[in-house]
């Protein structure tokens, strides 16, 4: 025979690192073969060729063949005896890897496992020392060195431990594995390692029968590679399972269909119910073929047995448990354990879980509510081992049947009409039906016995509705109202005496109604002193407005309030009535159709004690808070502004007469005047003189002004700085040390004006101040100056500002709005002037006794104040000199600035 030629050449590598050239037998190999391997140079080196005999499916090679142009082929023949040589196989070129060989180029291993990898790196023409290889992964992470063998100078190995699954990256299901120089040179080609998951669980379950094992597996679509296939191979053992599981080369393939969610289920049938199943899924791959960790199942241990059959459930007489029987399932032994669910029927089932073990097919289970229809399943499973629960059993359900006789009888109350034709009353006696949980379970009838002060008695009974009507025709009649099911009559009941005698007494004083809300209203009543014993209060109430039916409840006999709880219209007219119960008959109603308005007074009395208190404090601490912030900000407004009462011109004025401020603003037809300004001046001329100068040397405080005024008697008003004085007699050389004292009795007969600065300039002292500071802490000079001019000096003006503070400013008082009545003689007004002085002569400022002022110019701001000092000129010279016009300012102030402004300027 002659054979095929052999298959599939490739290169492999040795553990030692040595390469070899592999193939594979053909199909189909008739009988063992030799094989002749033939590697021939190609046409450009002369043809040379040179033939080796191999026994195996491989030759070790030489390495310094790789990477050269020689060819490959492999043929074929019978081992022993005659035989045919085969064709030679396809040829394989070893210049094919010229640069990078792996061995093996692709590997596919499952997760968990570790592999390895082999790698000669060529570059050009001279291959790359092994320990100058790097190995990374996709690129993208650098394998540690840890993990590099050094096989020989031109073989480095890389191995992987514990692998995880590969994840799919579009097209590519392999991680490629790079081999490199340690100078990140990297080849284009690579080796491909794939990795899939087989560890698959394999679960089994026994049918109830016994007749067949069903076993079912899933994978993952996510790691299973194109072209691979999945199957459960599997072997029995005559009994039972080893303790280690293994696969067997004389397995059998089971067939399994494919399920919903990638599943497959596989049915054994008939099956051997103390035999072991060892399974494991085999992956078939081009690549290769793995397998999943074998597994062993004895069909008698995974048993899902058949539910349990005849499930009955009833709630048991006269003790009100729910009782539950069943049969135990075909083909199983005594030893379960069984699980009972149970639950109210109704749309939205809640089930409540009860578990037995070895139970003698029936259980005992106490529930809250005995008057409903319950719907009970029941299951199993084998007490020991490891099988399955059994399907739940059919739904039982149990019946609604009375358990015991009612607990008592109905609550009821009566309705007495007048019958004038047969002179007579009527009585209706009206109930409410029982709850099932009082019934237990049902009301078949209610029986009404009668009994009349004759002793006569007799019993009628009712068996649809809650009401009953008889004729009032004894003085006392008492009527005793029960229920009757199934079972027998309630054993407690409820009486109600009629008493023509009884309905005449009177103990309730008062009764009033208070609405809270449209679904409450608070029913309140007080009691007058009696000497019968109430057993209880019935209350009615209706809607007059509509024809709607009576009301009624029944309240405990020590309470004096009642919360009515039901829809109230509180524009419509109700009627409320309280009726005492005692025990020998109903009392006299006390009644009110009309809500009471203003609240319930004794309601919550101990809370509003406290709130009271608390509200009324809070407001007058609120109140209180009101009006001093009232006052601060009166003053923090008004503060700056003269209070015309505290005034020495004001004094005894009446500015309530129009002729007033006729009198004080004349008019003058040749007023000059300048911009913002509220009042037109008027032109007044008086003398001013300088009452005393410091020198340059010394350290000025103040610059005072005799204004040539008559003397107030009131300096306490109006002195600028009516709160504080001094002692000192004068400020001279000697006395500018002099300090500050409490108050004198002498009075100051000047007025001045006080600037204080704080930067010293060349020629002038200057002493930065606020300027409402004056006001507060600033004092008259007691001593009366020498007026006159100073020959002896002059006055010159630096680059400041020239104030002067007249009479006429004072502090506001709380009083400002009290003004002197009558005609009392009318005083000077007195002004303020501050003007820039950064101009010597046009821009200068005079105010004289009278408050004259000149060229006042609004947009100047106030940047300085300072002293004037001592030069070479006369003082009348110079005011001669700089008085241009006299135009007083009838008011303060004339002009205003932003507050932003003022505040700066004031600061400043």
């Amino acid at each position: 025979v002659k054979p095929e030629p052999p298959l599939n050449l490739r290169l492999d590598m040795t553990e030692k690192g040595q390469v070899k050239v592999c193939w594979s037998d053909p199909v189909p190999m008739p009988y063992p073969l030799q094989y002749e391997v033939k590697i021939s140079a190609n046409s450009g080196q002369n043809g040379w060729q040179m033939v080796q005999v191999a026994l195996e499916t491989s030759l070790a090679m030489n390495n310094t063949l790789l990477g050269s142009s020689y060819i490959v082929q492999v043929r074929c023949r019978n081992h022993h005896g005659p035989g045919f040589w085969s064709d030679w196989s396809t040829p394989y070129d070893l210049n094919l890897g010229a640069e990078v060989l792996y061995f093996p180029p692709k590997i596919l291993t499952s997760v968990g496992s570790n592999v390895s990898f082999h790698c000669i790196y060529k570059n050009k023409t001279k291959i790359v020392m092994s320990k100058k290889i790097v190995w990374w992964l996709n690129l993208a992470e650098e394998i540690p060195e840890s993990q590099y063998t050094l096989v020989n100078d031109r073989v480095s190995k890389v191995t992987l431990f514990n692998l995880k699954a590969t994840k799919p990256r579009g097209s590519f299901f392999y991680n490629a594995l790079y081999c490199c120089h340690q100078n990140r040179e990297c080849h284009h080609r690579y080796a491909e390692l794939y990795v899939v998951d087989v560890n698959i669980d394999i679960t089994c379950e026994t049918d109830g029968y016994l007749t067949k094992m069903t076993c079912r597996w899933s994978a993952d679509p996510n790691t299973v590679l194109l072209g691979s296939s999945l199957q459960l191979r599997y072997y029995r053992s005559r009994i039972y399972c080893s303790d280690f599981p293994s696969t067997s080369p004389e397995s059998e393939v089971k067939e399994c269909l494919l399920q919903k969610n990638h599943s497959y289920e596989c049915t054994f049938q008939p099956i051997f119910l103390l035999s072991g199943y060892t399974m494991w899924i085999e992956f078939k791959h081009l690549l290769g073929t793995l397998e999943s960790s074998p597994t062993c199942v004895v069909p008698a241990d995974v048993v899902k047995p058949l539910p349990p059959s005849n499930v009955k459930a009833e709630i048991t007489r006269n003790v009100g448990l729910l009782n539950v029987s069943w049969t135990n399932p075909v083909f199983t032994n005594n030893d379960l354990k069984f699980q009972i669910r149970y639950a109210v029927n109704r749309e939205e089932i809640t089930w409540e879980l009860y578990e037995v073990s070895n139970a003698p097919r029936s259980a005992v289970i106490k529930v809250q509510r005995l008057c409903v229809e319950y719907v009970v399943q029941v299951r199993c499973r084998e007490l020991d081992g490891s099988g399955y629960w059994s399907n739940w059993s059919r739904s039982a359900y149990t019946l609604v049947k009375d358990v015991k006789a009612p607990l008592q009888g109905p609550e009821f109350w009566r309705i007495i009409t007048e019958d004038p034709a047969r002179r007579q009353k009527n009585v209706t006696l009206l109930w409410k039906p029982l709850t099932k949980n009082r019934a237990l379970c049902s009301v078949s009838r209610y029986v009404i016995k009668h009994q009349t002060s004759g002793n006569t008695t007799w019993s009628e009974y009712v068996d649809n509705g809650t009401t009953c009507s008889f004729p009032w025709t004894e003085h006392t009649h008492t009527v005793t109202v029960l229920a009757m099911n199934s079972i027998g009559v309630s054993s407690v009941n409820f009486n109600l005496t009629l008493s023509r005698q009884m309905s005449a007494v009177e103990v309730v004083q008062s009764l009033s109604a208070y609405p809270v809300n449209s679904t409450c209203v608070i029913l309140m009543w007080t009691l007058s002193p009696q000497t019968f014993v109430i057993t209880s209060f019935v209350i009615e109430w209706r809607n007059l407005n509509k024809e709607e039916e009576m009301k009624w409840v029944r309240v405990s006999p020590n309470i004096s309030k009642y919360y009515i709880y039901d829809h109230f219209i509180l524009i419509e007219k109700y009627q409320f009535s309280l009726y005492p119960v005692f025990a020998g008959g109903v009392g006299k109603s006390r009644a009110t159709d009309q809500f009471t308005k203003g609240g319930y007074e004794n309601e919550n009395n101990a809370s509003l004690y406290v709130v009271l208190p608390i509200v009324i404090s809070t407001s007058v601490l609120l109140l209180g808070a009101l009006l001093v912030s009232h006052q601060r900000m009166k003053k923090l407004f008004w503060e700056d502004v003269p209070n015309p009462k505290n005034c020495s011109w004001a004094q005894g004025v009446n500015f309530q007469k129009p002729e007033t401020f006729e009198h004080l603003f004349i008019k003058h037809p040749q007023a000059m005047s300048f911009e913002p300004l509220l009042l037109e001046p008027e032109i007044v001329l008086e003398d001013i003189s300088v009452t005393k100068v410091l020198k340059k040397e010394d350290t000025p405080d103040f610059l005072i002004v005799d204004s040539m005024f008559t003397k107030i008697q009131d300096s306490e008003h109006d002195s600028a700085c009516s709160s504080s004085h001094f002692n000192s007699s004068s400020f001279s050389e000697s006395s500018r040390d002099d300090q500050i004292s409490g108050e004198i009795p002498r009075q100051s007969e000047i007025k001045y004006a006080t600037v204080i600065s704080n930067s010293r300039s060349r020629e002038l002292y200057e002493q930065k101040m606020n300027l409402r500071s004056c006001f507060d802490r600033r004092s008259v000079a007691e001593d009366s100056l020498d007026t006159g001019a100073f020959s002896s000096s002059s006055w010159e003006v630096g680059n400041g500002a020239f104030l002067i503070f007249p009479e006429g400013f004072s502090e506001p008082s709380d009083q400002d709005n009290a003004f002197t009545d009558g005609d009392s003689p009318e005083r000077s007004l007195y002004y303020l002037g501050i003007t820039s002085l950064e101009k010597r002569e046009n821009d200068i400022f005079l105010t004289e006794s009278s408050g004259v002022m000149c060229r006042l110019h609004t947009t100047d701001q106030l940047e300085d104040v300072a002293f004037l000092q001592r030069t070479q000129h006369d003082l009348n010279v110079f005011l001669q000199s700089s008085l241009k016009c006299k135009a007083v300012v009838p008011y303060v102030p004339q002009f205003q600035m932003t507050a932003a402004k003022v505040q700066e300027t004031t600061e400043k």
